[in-house]
């Protein structure tokens, strides 16, 4: 602090007391007059080239876009939800290779999520109960006979509670007494044990402790029907089952209003998936829109010869291009992305807008081109 001797004058100051190391501040020195060098020989480059720099940056966007062409959509729910590394992949790998479905469908549980093809349905009985036989029996494709998935004995795997039901109407038909159905666990008409507890819903007996007894009324019924995707040609055939199957359904719940259908494919989760996509397309439309009124505020003022308003619109289209960029990029590197990544580009946008541009007054609100006032910069 210099001042007088006793008290600090009015015009006293602060200084620094031990002055900045001669080697950093040449060391500062020589690095600013390197990079502003550098900077001035970039700048008088570009403009000596303008319409090469200019027309560049947009060519090199419309070719790795391009590579749109080649855009792919996953189909395994495996690969869209599960990382690489889960162990829902390894016991996914282990049970297709040591517990095929067709060996170990009577014993083991894997209606979740089952792999291959399949359709399923769950019925519920807005009154009454679904285990009571009505007028005519429900219709179904006759090609899931062929493209059904068999068992050892070269018969089709069907739930349990479908041969439990076949055995109670042919007894029925015949005039013979019906074997009962029991919950959770029926004896089948061939005298195997089997589990329905994942396949009959809402419950009742025919007593207070009906657990093990006969069957009274169920008001939810799960169906599921497995097919076979061997080959390529076998996974088209049933990809189109599975469409026929939805339709069918659908029709059926037209003419049964009394039943409430709720159908499902192998195709129906990653459907949902997918359409995120979709349902995203209005959000980013609207955020786009807010973007370029947001982009041409930004850089609007009231003197005409200050107001730049393109400039927003071409910050606008610049963070575009980026991201077109960046999605052919990944496209060709073979990276994979979801819909999320989209919003990008304009939280991008939203965040290095106002930090990008500076309007550029004059002290005093003088003009432009005339005068020395000192210029401020000031942040928007």
């Amino acid at each position: 602090m210099v001042g007088g001797p006793g008290r600090p004058g009015p015009g006293a100051r602060w200084e620094r007391l031990e002055p900045p190391r001669p080697r950093a501040r040449m060391l500062r020195q020589v690095l600013q007059v390197g990079l502003a060098s550098c900077f001035r020989a970039l700048g008088r480059f570009v403009a000596s080239h303008p319409v090469f720099f200019a027309s560049a940056p947009v060519l090199l966007s419309v070719l790795l876009g391009a590579s749109f062409s080649r855009y792919r959509v996953e189909e395994n729910v495996e690969q869209l939800l599960a990382p690489k590394h889960s162990l829902a992949k390894i016991e996914g790998h282990l049970v297709e290779s040591l517990f095929p479905v067709n060996r170990s469908k009577h014993a083991l549980y894997a209606d979740l999520q089952t792999p291959g093809r399949y359709g399923r349905v769950i019925v519920t009985a807005r009154k009454g109960s679904v285990t009571v036989p009505t007028n005519g029996a429900s219709s179904f494709n006759y090609s899931f006979s062929y493209l059904c998935l068999p068992d050892d004995g070269n018969a089709c795997i069907v739930d349990d509670i479908i041969r439990s039901m076949q055995g109670i109407q042919s007894a029925r038909a015949a005039n013979r007494s019906a074997p009962p159905l029991k919950y959770p666990i029926t004896r089948l008409a061939d005298g195997r044990q089997a589990y329905i507890g994942h396949q009959l819903g809402g419950v009742q007996g025919w007593g207070p402790a009906s657990k093990g007894e006969g069957v009274r009324s169920a008001r939810a019924l799960q169906l599921t029907y497995y097919l076979q995707a061997h080959t390529s040609l076998m996974d088209k055939v049933a990809g189109q089952w599975e469409k026929a199957f939805w339709a069918e359904l659908r029709q059926f719940g037209a003419a049964h209003p009394k039943l409430g259908l709720y159908p499902s494919t192998s195709s129906s989760l990653r459907t949902d998936f997918q359409r995120s996509s979709v349902l995203a397309r209005r959000p980013l439309l609207l955020g786009l829109g807010l973007c370029s009124v947001l982009a041409v505020m930004c850089c609007s003022m009231r003197d005409c010869v200050r107001a730049k308003p393109w400039l927003g619109l071409l910050a606008l289209l610049s963070i575009t291009l980026s991201g077109l960029t960046a999605a052919g990029i990944l496209n060709l590197t073979g990276a994979t992305y979801n819909s999320t990544y989209l919003g990008i580009p304009f939280v991008m946008l939203g965040r290095d807008l106002p930090w990008r541009w500076v309007w550029w007054g004059r002290e005093g609100g003088g003009c432009v081109c005339g005068g020395g006032g000192e210029e401020v910069g000031v942040e928007v």
